[in-house]
């Protein structure tokens, strides 16, 4: 049996991947911010950025080349980056973006919006769609995320960018730590990126590009160019760095939000589903989906992510938090559940048998043969414990 609880201060649940608590039953999140938000003298930290931002341009003044990339989605913390590098860094970056499974209108409108308002040049990979939903499907059928191609595009395709073009910084935004990660990166803390760095970033769920190419034979080395790592003597070339701009701002969602959209940047006219918010997830219409089995697996999702944030930021009540994680983290994704079925070409009882091979039987209820309780509408039942654990 696991042994299901949740953070005494922010409800965050003792089964998300990398969470640790200290003997207080205060998780890793929650102390993090309490030294990112309190023992950090943030305007020294600035001009450490400012001096960096400097010392690249001074580089590059005789060559009016692009200063760094940054991997870009159109989301708020990218657009964020971009704000950071552009209008205080006085960079000039090379925006790289990977194209999300299923991009929305929202998302190709804020992502247009990062090239126009910030004067920024941007390289787009146009995925190769037959090979990404091969992909996709291997993610769905082996691992439960069929967006296993996108989490390891975004990170190899900026990197692969930063190779051939030599260039040899990549700025990324939200410390780990913020979210849960337990990881503290400080400035120029990592002095290069390896294949190490990689897999502990990326999350690859115990795949590799060699496994998709195993489980699917028509998949080529060809196909997978986007998604393999770059080579390590292409790394050592260009001494790549990535650098974490809130490591030198203090990062805060709702004025990370505030800021953009005074740029440009647009939130959703509508609820996601499986939150509470409208400002997450813009990108790809799939991404609800992703969330929903992060939940069937582990008990929580987006409406947990952002209900435990704002509790650490003392901008909403366990009260009210806990009303939101019940009411919307479970909810089964149905905007484009259709387009999904068709984009992996797989039937509905196809979904929800692969739905129920990954369901975590110990935060479900089951019949005494040990099979998953469903509702008429098919749905999932969650059982008391999972309730219980609120109560702390």
């Amino acid at each position: 049996m696991i042994n299901f609880f949740r953070c005494k201060n922010c409800l965050f649940p003792s089964t998300k991947p990398d969470l640790h608590f200290d003997d207080k039953g205060i998780c890793g999140a929650c102390n993090y911010t309490d030294y990112y938000e309190n023992q950090i003298d943030w305007k020294a930290k600035e001009k450490e950025f400012l001096t960096l931002c400097s010392e690249i341009k001074s580089r590059n003044i005789n060559s009016n080349y692009y200063d760094c990339i940054i991997a870009v989605s159109g989301g708020k913390d990218s657009t964020y980056q971009t704000y950071l590098a552009t209008k205080i860094g006085g960079l000039n970056p090379l925006l790289v973006s990977f194209e999300p499974s299923w991009p929305t209108e929202i998302g190709k409108k804020n992502l247009d919006n990062l090239k126009n308002n910030f004067n920024s040049d941007l390289i787009q990979l146009k995925k190769n769609l037959e090979v990404y939903k091969k992909l996709a499907r291997i993610g769905f059928e082996i691992v439960g995320d069929h967006e296993w191609p996108n989490h390891v595009g975004i990170y190899t395709w900026p990197l692969k960018m930063a190779a051939r073009l030599d260039i040899n910084l990549i700025l990324y935004g939200e410390p780990q730590g913020l979210i849960g990660q337990g990881r503290t990166q400080k400035l120029r803390e990592i002095e290069t990126i390896d294949r190490n760095w990689f897999e502990e970033y990326v999350g690859m769920i115990g795949l590799r590009t060699s496994d998709m190419m195993e489980f699917d034979k028509s998949l080529k080395p060809e196909n997978m160019f986007p998604y393999i790592f770059p080579e390590d003597d292409e790394i050592k070339k260009s001494k790549i760095i990535p650098i974490f701009t809130g490591n030198y701002f203090k990062w805060d969602a709702q004025e990370v939000i505030s800021t953009i959209e005074k740029h440009g940047w647009k939130r959703s006219d509508e609820r996601i589903e499986g939150d509470y918010s409208n400002f997450e997830d813009l990108d790809c219409g799939f991404m609800p989906m992703h969330q929903y089995f992060k939940f069937i697996k582990y008990g929580y999702a987006r409406a947990t992510d952002h209900a435990s944030y704002e509790i650490r930021h003392n901008r909403l009540s366990k009260k009210q938090a806990k009303e939101y994680i019940i009411e919307y983290d479970s909810e089964f994704p149905k905007k484009y559940f259709k387009e999904f079925l068709n984009y992996l070409d797989i039937s509905e009882e196809k979904f929800f048998e692969t739905r129920d091979k990954f369901t975590n039987h110990e935060l479900f209820e089951t019949d005494n043969s040990l099979k998953l309780k469903k509702q008429n509408n098919n749905e999932l039942i969650l059982n008391e414990e999972w309730y219980k654990s609120f109560d702390i």
